[in-house]
This record gives structure tokens, C-alpha cells and sequence, in this order.
């Protein structure tokens, strides 16, 4: 009996380590893609970049409404900044049928965020991290440490790192 206590609890400890290095993966944008298929790099650009329904937060927390006459909002955009309004309790009915909540960050700027902020987000599929300034993976893993280590956090919910380039 002993012995069989012993196996579970390693195999226990086994499967709580692999399920935190699931959790704490994050890929950049290049890496996510790089084995999709031409439709299939078309459809997450579309979803991530596009035209889609979007509930774009201002730098002032003003929710601007964009292509809502497509259906239903499929992305919030927002900085880090403006984080809290993914609590807004008034935009809980629009943020159900989110799956992508894109994050404007800036190298060196810090900001609390865990998984409160997704709570009414029942569909969300990507949390996707946009910076111009070469933040690394480890950069934002730091940022994101809160959130990395919840045990809340759905294997369904993948970071995804786009280091966009601004300069000409």
C-alpha cells in the first residue's frame, strides 16, 4: 500500500510539472505559424490582423466598435495601459464571443496582469502581445508571470509574441 502511495504521488508530480511548462510556453508569432498551411496562415492573419469584428480600448479607456456590423466581435485590442477595461462589467456581453485579446506593450514598462482579466472571456483562443520595441520571449514571461502561473490559465489559451517593426 505503501509503495502505491508512493507511485501516485510521483506520477502526480510528474504530470503538475508537465502541465506548468504547457502553461508558461509562449512562441512568437513566426514560430506559431511557421508549419500552417497558406489557408491556414491566411485565416490566423484574418483573425489576429484583419477586419474583423474588434472592440478597439483608446488610450483614454474609450471602447471603439469596429466592423461590428460583421457579426460578432472576435478580438479586443488594447495597451497595457488600459488593461482594466477588460473588466468592464458594460462589455461582458460583447466579450464572450472573443478569441483574441491583442496587448500593446512597451519594452521596460511594468503592469499586473493574471487571470482576473480573463474571466469574461469564455472563448478565448489567443492572447496575443504586440511590441516594437525587441522585447524577448523571457521579457515577457517576466511581464506576464502572474497570469504564466495560474493554474486557471487554459491550455486552450496560447500567447503568442508579434514583434512589429515601426521603423522605416
Amino acid at each position: 500500500m505503501k509503495r502505491l502511495t508512493q507511485l501516485i504521488l510521483v506520477m502526480i508530480l510528474c504530470f503538475t510539472i508537465k502541465a506548468k511548462a504547457q502553461i508558461t510556453k509562449i512562441e512568437t508569432y513566426t514560430e506559431h505559424v511557421k508549419d500552417f498551411s497558406s489557408t491556414q496562415k491566411d485565416e490566423i492573419n484574418m483573425l489576429f490582423f484583419g477586419t474583423v469584428p474588434k472592440i478597439f480600448i483608446s488610450e483614454t479607456g474609450k471602447e471603439i466598435l469596429l466592423w461590428a456590423d460583421k457579426g460578432s466581435f472576435k478580438t479586443v485590442e488594447l495597451n497595457y495601459q488600459q488593461i482594466e477595461q477588460l473588466k468592464n462589467t458594460e462589455l461582458l456581453k460583447s466579450y464572450k464571443t472573443v478569441e483574441v485579446i491583442s496587448l500593446n506593450i512597451e519594452k521596460g514598462k511594468a503592469f499586473k496582469f493574471d487571470d482576473s482579466y480573463l474571466a469574461g472571456f469564455p472563448n478565448l483562443k489567443y492572447l496575443l502581445i504586440n511590441s516594437s520595441d525587441g522585447i524577448s520571449v523571457e521579457e515577457v514571461k517576466q511581464l506576464l508571470a502572474d497570469l504564466l502561473s495560474s493554474s486557471a490559465l487554459s491550455d486552450q489559451i496560447q500567447v503568442i509574441l508579434n514583434k512589429t517593426n515601426t521603423s522605416s
